[in-house]
C-alpha cells in the first residue's frame, strides 16, 4: 500500500456529503486543496451536484461553491444503502478507481428506530463502505463513529477500546459500536487501513450556531420554544398557579459533551492529513464538557424563562400536566440527562501535538447562538400559512 506523502492532493470519496457534518468537512477538504466526490441522492427534482452545492451553500453563505462545482467537488447519484451504493457497474468501478480514501460518513442518528432500519443503514451501509474500500487506490477508509459507542458506561473511555458486552442506551449506540467492529475486523484482515474517528454530541456551528433541523439539540430546543409559549398561555388566561415555572428531569453534576460542528471538521481534516493516525481510532470530544447545571443556566437565560429548571426523579410524580407532556416527547433524550463517559484524548493530542486547535468554550454566548438560530427557524414555522 502506498504512503500518502503530506499536503499531496488526496481524491476522497464521501457518504453522508450533505449531511450536517459532510459539508463542514468537505468544506475543509477543499480548502486544503483536495477533490471530493460526494454519494448523493437526488431529491425534489434537483441533481445531485446541485443539491450538494446548495447545502455547501447553506452551511457556509460565503464559501465560494461555484469555484468548485463539478472541479474539485463532484457527485455520484447513489444510496449508501445499496448494493455497490446504487451506482451501476462501470460508474461503481470508475469512482472507486479515481478514488484514494473513502470517508464513510452516512448513518442515521435517529434514536428510536426500528432494528432493521440500523441493519441497513449503519451496518449495511458501512459494509458497503470497507468493500469499496478495498478498491480505492490507497485501500483506505475514514469511518465515522460516535463516541457513544461506549454504551452506558461511565468510567474513562479510552480512544482503542470497543467492547460490545457493555449495554448500551438505544440501538443507535448498538449499531455504531457494530459498525465500527466491522471495520476494525476489515483492518485486522489487512482488507483496508482505516481511522475512526469518534465524535460526542455533534451542536451547531461555534460562529452562528447554525444547526440542521432535523438534529437532535434543534430538536430539544424547538419543543422548549412550544413548551414556553403554552406557559405563557395559561399565565395569561390564568390557568396556572406556578408562574412561568417548568421542570425537566435530569442530574444537575453530569457532563454533557457538546462539540461545534466545525470544531469537529477541523479535527477530522487535521487527522485525515496524518499518516500516524491511521490504523487508530480517536475521540473528537471537548476537553472541558459542559455540566447539565450549567446549560440550565444558560438556557433560563437565553429563553429568558426564569422558571426554567431542572430537576431530579424524584419530582417526577408532581410535575404538571404539560411538563409529562413535554417528558413524553423527548423521554429518547432523557437516558443521556443523568450521567454519561469520561472520553480520554490521550491519542489524539499525541498525534496532532501544536497542530490541536483551542476546542470553542460551551459558554453561555455559545448557547445564545444556538438558541437564536432555534428561535429564528420557530418563527419562521409559525409564520408560514397553515395548509387547507
Amino acid at each position: 500500500m502506498n504512503k500518502m506523502t503530506k499536503n499531496k492532493p488526496v481524491n476522497f470519496f464521501m457518504t453522508g456529503a450533505t449531511g450536517f457534518f459532510g459539508v463542514a468537512l468537505i468544506r475543509n477538504l477543499l480548502l486544503s486543496g483536495h477533490t471530493v466526490t460526494g454519494l448523493v441522492r437526488a431529491r425534489h427534482g434537483t441533481d445531485a451536484l446541485s443539491r450538494l452545492g446548495q447545502r455547501l451553500s447553506e452551511h457556509d453563505p460565503d464559501f465560494p461553491v461555484g469555484e468548485h462545482l463539478g472541479k474539485t467537488l463532484l457527485a455520484a447519484e447513489g444510496d449508501v444503502t445499496c448494493r455497490n451504493f446504487g451506482l451501476d457497474e462501470l460508474s461503481y468501478d470508475r469512482c472507486a478507481a479515481k478514488s484514494d480514501i473513502i470517508i464513510h460518513s452516512a448513518a442515521t442518528t435517529d434514536l428510536d428506530a426500528d432494528w432493521k432500519v440500523y441493519e441497513k443503514i449503519n451496518i449495511g451501509g458501512t459494509r458497503e463502505a470497507i468493500k469499496f474500500a478495498s478498491r480505492t487506490r490507497e485501500r483506505s477508509l475514514v469511518h465515522i463513529s460516535s463516541a457513544y459507542v461506549a454504551g452506558d458506561r461511565t468510567d474513562m473511555v479510552y480512544e482503542d477500546e470497543l467492547d460490545l458486552s457493555v449495554g448500551f442506551r438505544n440501538n443507535y449506540e448498538r449499531s455504531k459500536a457494530m459498525s465500527e467492529s466491522e471495520v476494525r475486523n476489515a483492518g485486522a484482515a489487512k482488507d483496508i487501513r482505516f481511522m475512526i474517528l469518534r465524535p460526542s454530541i455533534i451542536i451547531g456551528d461555534s460562529k452562528r450556531g447554525r444547526m440542521g433541523q432535523d438534529h437532535h439539540l434543534f430538536n430539544f430546543l424547538l419543543r422548549l420554544f412550544w413548551a414556553r409559549q403554552m406557559i405563557y398561555k395559561q399565565m395569561k388566561s390564568k390557568k396556572t398557579a406556578h408562574g412561568d415555572r417548568f421542570r425537566i428531569l435530569g442530574n444537575l453534576d453530569t457532563t454533557k459533551n457538546f462539540v461545534p460542528v466545525d470544531y469537529v471538521a477541523d479535527l477530522s481534516s487535521l487527522l485525515i492529513d496524518s499518516e500516524e493516525a491511521w490504523g487508530h481510532a480517536f475521540h473528537l470530544t471537548h476537553p472541558d464538557p459542559l455540566h447539565l447545571g450549567d446549560l440550565e443556566t444558560y438556557i433560563r437565560k437565553a429563553m429568558d424563562w426564569p422558571g426554567f429548571s431542572c430537576c431530579p426523579i424524584d419530582t417526577m410524580k408532581d410535575l404538571s400536566p404539560l411538563e409529562k407532556r413535554f417528558f413524553g416527547t423527548i423521554k429518547i433524550y432523557e437516558q443521556y440527562f443523568w450521567e454519561e463517559p469520561l472520553f480520554d484524548r490521550t491519542r489524539i493530542k499525541a498525534v496532532l501535538g501544536k497542530r490541536m486547535p483551542k476546542a470553542p468554550a460551551i459558554s453561555q454566548g455559545a448557547v445564545n447562538k444556538l438558541v437564536g438560530f432555534v428561535l429564528e427557524r420557530y418563527r419562521h414555522r409559525k409564520s408560514q400559512p397553515k395548509p387547507s
